[in-house]
């Protein structure tokens, strides 16, 4: 009796194993859902497997369809190629990509409304401004899309008079009384200068007349020498003013949005066509590029403005490369000549009684046996 009843009980615990096993198989492992199951939860979308650039017609051998499950898909999304073959995408489009309606234009007139690739670069709050660049301030062309640059801006001054708003120094006149005056006038020499010549005649009104001032009778200053207890009057030995120079940086890490022309359909508008120069009906591939003038700066709207006010106010701007790694920002004084002399420790040349021979007047790099003549 003892013996049926442990047999009994063995029994119950393999079946019950038995079950466990088949269960525990059947959630590790998991069982292939039947096709209508899987139709049931999920749903066929159109995915991109090859890039595809702004503006391009997308084809049917760039999409594929996919089954996601239902939760993931969105209405945005297409079920169908033949929908999606066809249009053009609005931005650069990298694969694996599910298409939705948003990244396609069906022509290049709705393409326009989404603006420019450039626009799409810059950041919030900011704007960018071009400025004309050359060999010299662009660092010999070596700065490209995406560095970082400091923009230097140089300047020229002279000193004005606050109220005609014209250079220093004024030209003086005599007033002369109606009646027989001997009146001066001045004619244009070209190159040569200007050429006065005189005259008595009749002045009806009163009459102003320069006396000082200008090339043939420049303004000068009364001096009193203490030797000869006399005074002199002096008068400058150069007609204008020398202006005085001073450079500043104007602007730090500034990232540049581009260098030279903005591609128009894809080409540089501003390189010359392939012309035909040997007469065999087909264009030479050889042209001379032309390098970049100009470069855009992505700045702040106040930056911009600075910036269109220097460049209309004839001021030299320059760039200067920074490390891709570097966002410091550091205080430059402004360098003038005072600030050459103090801060370098340039002495003013002392007047000797001996000189160097020939006389130098110019700086003249010198020339090397390497040097190609123009």
């Amino acid at each position: 009796m003892r013996l049926g009843r442990l047999l009994i009980f063995v029994a119950i615990i393999l079946i019950v194993g038995l079950g466990a096993v088949i269960l525990l198989l059947q959630f590790v492992g998991g069982s292939e859902p039947s096709p209508e199951v899987e139709e049931q939860n999920t749903v066929q979308i159109v995915m991109l497997v090859q890039p595809i650039e702004r503006g391009s017609t997308i084809p049917e051998e760039a999409l594929t369809t996919v089954r996601v499950p239902v939760d993931e898909a969105v209405e945005s999304m297409f079920n169908e190629i033949s929908d999606v073959a066809g249009s053009r995408a609005r931005f650069d489009l990298d694969p694996p990509l599910p298409v939705t309606a948003s990244m396609l234009a069906q022509s290049l007139d709705d393409l326009a409304e989404v603006g420019s690739d450039a626009a799409l670069q810059i950041p919030a709050g900011l704007v960018a401004f071009p400025i004309p660049i050359s060999r010299f301030s662009s660092l010999a062309y070596g700065v490209q899309k995406g560095d970082h640059v400091n923009v230097i801006a140089t300047m020229m001054f002279i000193d004005l008079d606050t109220e005609f708003q014209t250079a220093l120094p004024n030209n003086t006149s005599a007033v002369l009384a109606p009646g027989d005056a001997l009146l001066l006038t001045t004619e244009s020499a070209g190159a040569e200068g200007a050429a006065v010549t005189s005259s008595l005649e009749e002045a009806p009104n009163l009459t102003a007349q320069i006396v000082t001032g200008g090339s043939t009778s420049p303004q000068g200053r009364a001096e009193f020498d203490a030797a000869l207890g006399q005074q002199f009057y002096l008068v400058p030995s150069e007609s204008t003013q020398r202006p005085r120079l001073v450079s500043q940086t104007l602007l730090q890490d500034i990232q540049i949005l581009n260098v030279g022309t903005f591609l128009v359909n894809g080409q540089d508008v501003t390189q010359p066509e392939p012309v035909d120069t040997d007469g065999d009906g087909e264009p030479d591939t050889e042209v001379g590029i032309q390098p970049p003038d100009i470069i855009t700066l992505i700045v702040s709207p106040q930056d911009a403005v600075t910036l269109n006010y220097l460049i209309y106010g004839g001021a030299e701007l320059t760039l200067a490369l920074r490390s891709p790694n570097d966002e410091s920002r550091v205080f430059t004084e402004a360098v003038t000549l005072q600030f050459l002399l103090n801060t370098y420790n340039i002495p003013t040349p002392v007047k000797i009684d001996i000189g160097v021979q020939p006389r130098i007047d110019d700086l003249v790099p010198p020339v090397l046996e390497n040097d190609q003549e123009p």
